[in-house]
Order: structure tokens, then sequence, then C-alpha cells
């Protein structure tokens, strides 16, 4: 449709309030400083090949303490910080990795890993192929479950080793993984983005999810494309990296993860699905023999070391966990200090037709994303923005949520400091110790997560040329005028 102009004026987004507790010297636009001292610090690790997760904690350490030299009172500064670590984003985030570490140790010392590999040789499974089973069979559970985070916990201890070991390229494996869920993430009706794109836009889930196919159907082409290019043309995978001897013994523990995905589409929580997944686990690798009570603790009297699936599972995530806490920390300052609603005025001051409108929401979307990282929250603190200033120009409650949607289902997929790109190299650290990998970190995946990144062009195109943009009528404008004058 063409662009068109807004009916008649509409009040501000926001009404005038009390003078902000955080102020900076510079004004707002200097808390981008301590943000861009910690990414600069984290490319350059990543461009030497040094980006190990305990290298980023000093990186975040100095732009908070280049965010303390920058704010006017030091006290409501450190008070920010605090406010963004004491967060229950962050602790489900901690808890769920602790336990998946433990789920990811259990599966690789029963043996699933080598009875993976060994049907994976028996089937004839090449490793150039596996990226695309990978990101397929990520899809597939993410649409069954509608949880990204809960489709990485559950797949990674399970597809990046067993890919890993018949030879497949390890950044394609991630990169098809947390592309894989983020399908899910974006299209499947009880994912919660999906849910809160439709309610915060004031329409129906599935008419968002209708709406949205044809964007998710052509990023989903241009993924599958670039998997087979890379299978085709690209290198055909190096040597088995796994035992040549392995068998099927471990298979049987694939019970364990089978039960954690039938608990997620249960629309059990997924940290009660892990616990009651590694309880199974442990109790069925004793059971069966796999297991013996000392592998799941041993404390060497002499030493005071322990170790065992559950103490060796939750200490390889401690150093990506210490990070996230510390980049929680710098996040909340971005809230304390305004950050978002200082985007969001100037966004309004672009909007002058639907197009700069659109783009403007995805303006705004993609960089609150990129420094919030957290996809449903950041949703959540922008519908207001998007409803209000895409009713501005008419239009469609759904055409605002797949743009708010997309946006946060994205960039979120490939920032090397995203907790979900974190997460997967947290898991694999054990499988690749001692590999000798070149480029595999964080910053070297960015261009490997070929969904994520073909839905945000996909949408930024859409923005820019119309493609799908639906208009309200006026029976449909009038009533959403009267609803949003009436909570105003």
């Amino acid at each position: 449709m063409s662009d068109e102009k807004p009916d008649r004026p509409e009040k501000p987004d926001r009404p005038e309030g009390p003078a902000r507790r955080l102020e900076f010297y510079g004004g707002v636009p200097a808390l981008f400083i301590p943000f861009g001292v910690m990414l600069a610090g984290i490319l350059w690790l990543g461009f030497t090949g040094l980006a190990l997760p305990e290298a980023f904690w000093p990186m975040v350490l100095a732009g908070l303490f280049v965010g303390l030299l920058l704010a006017r009172s030091k006290q409501a500064y450190v008070d920010a910080p605090i406010a963004g670590v004491g967060s229950r984003m962050l602790a489900v985030i901690l808890l769920a990795w602790f336990l998946a570490g433990v789920l990811g140790t259990l599966l690789n010392q029963t043996g699933v890993i080598d009875g993976l590999v060994w049907l994976s040789l028996q089937a004839g499974v090449s490793p150039a192929w596996f990226p695309l089973i990978t990101f397929v069979a990520a899809a597939i559970l993410s649409m069954s479950t509608g949880t990204s985070i809960g489709t990485i916990l559950a797949t990674t201890p399970i597809l990046f080793p067993a890919g890993f070991a018949i030879g497949a390229d390890p950044l394609l494996l991630v990169g098809a993984i947390i592309g894989g869920a983020f399908v899910g993430d974006n299209l499947a009706p009880i994912s919660d983005t999906t849910i809160v794109s439709a309610y915060s836009q004031g329409t129906e889930i599935p008419k968002v999810v209708r709406t949205r196919l044809k964007y998710a159907a052509v990023a989903a082409g241009i993924t599958l494309g670039l998997y087979v290019v890379f299978a085709l043309v690209g290198p055909q995978g190096q040597p088995a990296r796994g035992n040549p001897d392995v068998g099927p013994q471990g298979l049987v523990m694939l019970l364990a993860p089978a039960l954690l995905v039938v608990l997620m589409m249960l629309r059990y929580h997924f940290v009660v699905s892990l616990l009651y997944s590694i309880a199974f686990g442990l109790a069925l690798g004793l059971v069966t023999r796999l297991l013996t009570w000392g592998d799941l603790l041993t404390v060497d009297g002499a030493t005071f070391i322990a170790s065992g699936i559950i103490v060796d599972g939750m200490s390889g995530l401690v150093g990506i966990a210490i990070f996230t806490i510390f980049l929680m920390g710098l996040i909340g300052t971005f809230e304390h200090g305004g950050l978002i609603d200082w985007l969001m005025e100037r966004s309004q001051r672009f909007a002058r037709t639907q197009r700069s409108a659109e783009v403007s929401i995805v303006s705004v979307s993609l960089a609150a994303n990129a420094l919030t990282t957290a996809g449903t929250p950041t949703m959540v603190m922008l519908g207001p923005f998007v409803r209000r200033l895409g009713h501005r120009f008419r239009i469609a409650p759904w055409r605002r949520g797949n743009l708010l949607d997309a946006c946060s289902t994205t960039i979120i997929g490939f920032l090397p400091y995203s907790v979900a790109v974190l997460i997967p190299f947290a898991l694999v650290q054990d499988t690749v110790r001692g590999a000798n990998l070149s480029g595999f970190n964080p910053v070297g995946l960015v261009p490997y997560v070929f969904y994520c990144w073909a839905l945000m062009l996909v949408i930024i195109v859409a923005a820019l040329t119309g493609w799908g943009r639906d208009s309200m009528d006026d029976t449909s404008w009038r009533a959403e005028t009267d609803e949003l004058e009436a909570t105003w």
C-alpha cells in the first residue's frame, strides 16, 4: 500500500514526568559509551581468537567503570546495576544454565553421544549435511515447545557433540541450533513472544501467526538454501573426531531428553522440565549400570576437590554465568538512565508516513534488543510505543506485532554477547576442549546464524517496501482510538 499521512495529531507517547534519578555528563547518549567499551573489547578478543568467557569479565567491568565516571550521581549509578543483577530473568537464566550443564554432562558420560555417532555412521549421514539436519530438528522442537532458550538447552548437548564427533563444521552446528530455536520462538502460537506481539497490539494470536508465515517462509527458504550450498560446495567435513569403536549402548539414555521435550510440550517451565529430566536420567543411568554412585559425586579428602556429573556440569558454566551477571548490571543502567525512552522519543520525530513509522518501529526494536539482548521483556517494554505509533498511521495491529516480534527474535540470535549465543558455547566447551579450533567463539559465529540474519533482513525489506503492510479500516481504527484514549 502507499504511504498514508496520520489522520490527526496524537498526544505524545509519554507524559512529562519527574527528572530521572540517573543522569550522565553528556546526557542520555553517554549511555552508549560504556556499552561501546565492552563491545569493543569483546570484538577485539574475537578477532584475535581469544574470546573465552572469562576474558569477557574485564571488558564488561571496564564498561561499568566508564559509566561510573560519566554518572553525575555515583550512588544512583551503583543502584542501577544492582537492580539489573536482581532481575527475575537473570535468576531463571542462571538456574536453567546450571541444570542444562548437568544434563549435558550426564548424557555425555553415559554414552548417548557415542550412541548417536554410531547411529549416524550406520545411516551413512555425511558431516556436510548434518548442520541442515540439526536446523530442521531444532526448528521442529521449537515449534512444538514455543521456547528458543528451552530448545537450545535441550538440543545443544545432544546434536552438537554428535555432529562434531562425525566431523561437521562446529560453527555451522551452533548456528543451526540457534537459528532453528528461533523458528518456533517467532512462529509457534504458544511462544511467549508470539503471545506478547499479539496482545500488546490488541489483536489475536491466530491472526499474527497467519500473517507472519510469509516472512518466516522466505527466511526459512533462504536458510535451507544456504545449508544446501554449504553442503554441496563447502568443505565436506573434517575427519571424525569421535571414538571409532562407539556402540549403541548409551542410546537408552535418550529417554531423559525425550522426557524434557515432552514436559516442555506440555507447557511445564523448562527449569521444572530440566529437574525432572535430570532426576530421571540419573536414576536410569544407575539402573542400567551406565553410571555408578561415584560418577554422581566424588570428594577427594586429600585435596578437598569435588567432582562428578553434578559438580562438573555446573562448574563448566561458571565463566559465562559471571559475565552474564555483570552484563545484566550494565543493562540495568540503560533502564535507569532512560535510554529506551530516549530512543522512542527520537524515533517519533522521524515518523511522518506509514513507511517511516514502520522503519522507526524496526529501528528502535532492533536497537533495544541489541542493548538488552532480552526478547520478551523488551517486547513488553516496547509494546505500548509500537501500538501508539502504529495506530497513529493506521498500521494494522497484526502488522505491528509482526514487526515487533521479528526484531525481537532475530538480532539476539547472533550478537556475540547475547544469552542465546553464550548458552551453546558454554554447553559445548568440554566437547571442543583440546581440538584447537580456530575462530570457534561467539564473535566467529556471527555470520553463521543464517535464519536469524535472513528473517531480520526480510522484515527490514518489508518495512522499507511495504510488503505485507495492512492498514486499519475506519471502524477498527476508531475503536482502537477510543480504547487508547480510555487508558491514556
